[in-house]
């Protein structure tokens, strides 16, 4: 593998290595994945300099993970953490055997009842108690392994009508406070998503809230990887992702052993980062194997890692995002979830404003729904359509 700068990029050159998130936890782009300028776009989009860039055609050798080595690198760099007991958890998923999940039975089209919500109150008045609820919940975990369940879904009815009321998922989200708690608050922002995905597919409402609850457990595995390498000031080194890869396995298993966690809360947790064609982890399981709560899941995942501005990664604009998720619908992510959250996200971006990558700013006054993340865009007395401008985006939507 070479590592290569991003203006050498070129379409055809076939990643080395995978792309990750800023926290080293979401997977973007492959290894393996050839690259297209759409993929070149959406890399310098991220603000990411350099990637690593296959030079032949030989499989590029697997990395081991080896635990001992991370704790070495750990303390060169003075960090310490529990390595015995990172070693009985790996024994642990090590040991685990994974059933076929079980499909989960969505009522479709039932009319859901708890979209009154309490008169016109923003989500983030409640957010705020939340964040603590969650907080409190995690910090549980983490020091006694005790996870209070009931607590989970007290928070999920309260915020419920209110993650549902408005179909306009990006205000929604744009309500919410910022904090310096990106962990717990990535979950919240993917509780909601994924709460309104399951709203517009038709889900009953027992399984929107336990879509909720899925989006503020699914990354409770993070609580079981040393805790530098959540608060890296740079990228995971290859070995320290093979650990953090186990994440997911971990969170199953924190969840296996919650007295009421149903199948399709464990199942979102263990499946989010798989992928339709295979080649997502931890069980390399494919579009038929994934359990459609982590289908949901993991497109609000990725989602929220790009349109997040992060210390060490650029955010891209919502548009951007959807544009990667709908270009990659069907291979990586599931198809309808993927037409339903860009087709809602389209409609309400009518009206909004928009900060064109030329540097331009203007108006969204029309979605062709063939084309839902190329607008126009009126600036001025002009419209710029950018179905037909392929050089144009949207890189910020007010």
């Amino acid at each position: 593998m070479k590592k290569l700068e991003l203006n050498e990029l070129k379409e055809g050159m076939i990643l080395g290595a995978p792309i990750v998130d800023a926290e080293g936890i979401v997977e973007l782009l492959s290894a393996g994945t050839v690259l297209t300028s759409r993929h070149i776009d959406l890399i310098g989009g991220m603000g990411i300099t350099e990637v690593y860039i296959k030079e032949s055609e030989k499989p590029v050798p697997a990395v081991s993970l080896d635990v001992h080595a991370i704790k070495e690198e750990a303390d060169k760099n003075g960090k310490t953490f529990d390595l015995d007991s990172l070693i009985n958890n790996l024994q642990e998923i090590e040991e685990q055997i994974y059933e076929p999940a079980p499909r989960s039975i969505v009522n479709r089209n039932m009319e859901v009842n708890i979209l009154t919500g309490e008169g016109n109150i923003p989500i983030d008045v409640k957010h705020e108690e939340t964040l603590e609820d969650v907080k409190a919940i995690y910090d549980s975990i983490r020091k006694e392994g005790v996870l209070d369940l009931n607590q989970i879904k007290e928070d999920v009815e309260k915020l419920l009508p209110d993650m549902v009321r408005n179909n306009d998922v990006l205000m929604r989200l744009n309500q919410l406070q910022k904090t310096d708690d990106y962990t717990f608050e990535h979950s919240l922002r993917v509780s909601i998503m994924a709460s309104m995905i399951g709203k517009w597919l038709g889900y009953s409402q027992e399984e929107i809230l336990e879509l909720g609850e899925a989006g503020l457990l699914f990354d409770i595995g993070k609580l079981s990887l040393p805790e530098y390498l959540l608060n890296k000031e740079v990228g995971v080194t290859p070995e320290e992702y093979e650990l953090v890869k186990k994440h997911a396995q971990f969170g199953y298993s924190i969840l296996l052993k919650t007295k009421g966690v149903s199948p399709n809360i464990k199942y979102a947790a263990l499946h989010h980062h798989e992928r339709m064609d295979g080649s997502g982890y931890p069980l390399r399981l494919r579009e038929g194997q994934i359990h459609d709560f982590a289908k949901i899941i993991m497109v609000c995942d990725v989602f929220d890692a790009l349109i997040t501005e992060r210390p060490y990664k650029k955010a891209i604009s919502p548009l951007m995002a959807a544009d990667y998720l709908s270009w990659s619908s069907g291979k990586l992510f599931d198809a309808e979830v993927c037409f339903v959250f860009i087709k809602k996200i389209s409609e309400y971006c009518i009206g909004k404003t928009v900060k064109l990558n030329d540097g331009n700013t203007g108006k969204i006054v029309f979605v062709d729904e063939n084309f839902p993340t190329r607008p126009i865009v009126q600036v001025g007395d002009k419209f710029l359509n950018l179905v037909k401008d392929r050089s144009l985006e949207v890189e910020k939507l007010y």
